[in-house]
């Protein structure tokens, strides 16, 4: 899980992302943790501020680590805060396979559950490194089918640089590419998400953020806000 601990564990969100960016079950970054790892995350991510009553979408999020290789895990999201969504609206389930210390594939399927009429599969690489002396997050994803894409394929980027501040405190710049191989151009987005971390004792975690579109066609219209609130609780 990202965060202070990227074994992840229990969560409580109210996260700033918006809802085109889902490249996992996992709303955060996070490698498989060792064995019995568990996390729950309930949440709300909006990507328009100014209408979070009507543009936003809730979740609850489960995840466990049957080995210290493979996690597993289910995101629902629940539409009662977005105007025209279903109450339970869609359903993303997967897996994380740990290639080594700092890597990962990840396959995720989208269920025709809700309003979700077709299936959708996602295959993607994860990798944690250091560049230039600052820690980054990486996620290198291609969505298929239907349900994820229509037509052509999505690729998603996403590179999350990230840096202490002393030992209470981490600030993450979140970056989101996106396109679909049927139209390069029209269809690329470039979003940033600002959000730092507070350690409020040895087992909470306040995270705050913005989302903001940058380039592209596709970029997210509004900016979006949020803040989680993150219990660990690793095994």
């Amino acid at each position: 899980m990202k965060k202070f601990c990227l074994i992840g564990a229990l969560a409580l969100a109210v996260c700033a992302s918006q809802a085109d960016a889902q490249l996992q079950y996992d709303p955060f970054f996070g490698l498989p943790g060792k064995t019995g790892t568990m996390g729950v995350d309930a949440g709300l991510a909006s990507a328009d501020l100014g209408a979070i009553g009507d543009a936003s979408d809730v979740f609850v999020m489960g995840k466990y680590a049957v080995s210290d290789k493979l996690e597993v895990g289910a995101r629902a999201t629940l539409g009662f805060l977005f105007e025209g969504a279903d109450t339970f609206n869609r359903l993303d389930v997967g897996a994380k396979y740990g290639l080594g210390e700092k890597s990962a594939l990840a396959v995720n399927l989208l269920a025709p559950l809700g309003g979700v009429d077709d299936p959708g599969l996602a295959v993607g690489y994860m990798n944690a490194c250091s560049v230039g002396g600052v820690s980054v997050n990486g996620v290198l994803q291609a969505q298929l089918l239907k349900g994820y894409a229509d037509p052509g394929v999505n690729l998603n980027l996403f590179l999350e640089p990230y840096k202490a501040f002393g030992e209470k405190m981490i600030g993450y710049l979140d970056l989101y590419v996106n396109t679909n191989t049927d139209d390069i151009g029209n269809t690329l987005g470039v979003n940033l998400g600002p959000n730092v971390d507070i350690k409020l004792n040895d087992t909470m975690v306040l995270n705050a953020g913005v989302s903001l579109g940058l380039a592209g066609d596709a970029k997210q219209a509004d900016p979006g806000l949020g803040v989680t609130l993150i219990y660990l609780a690793a095994k």
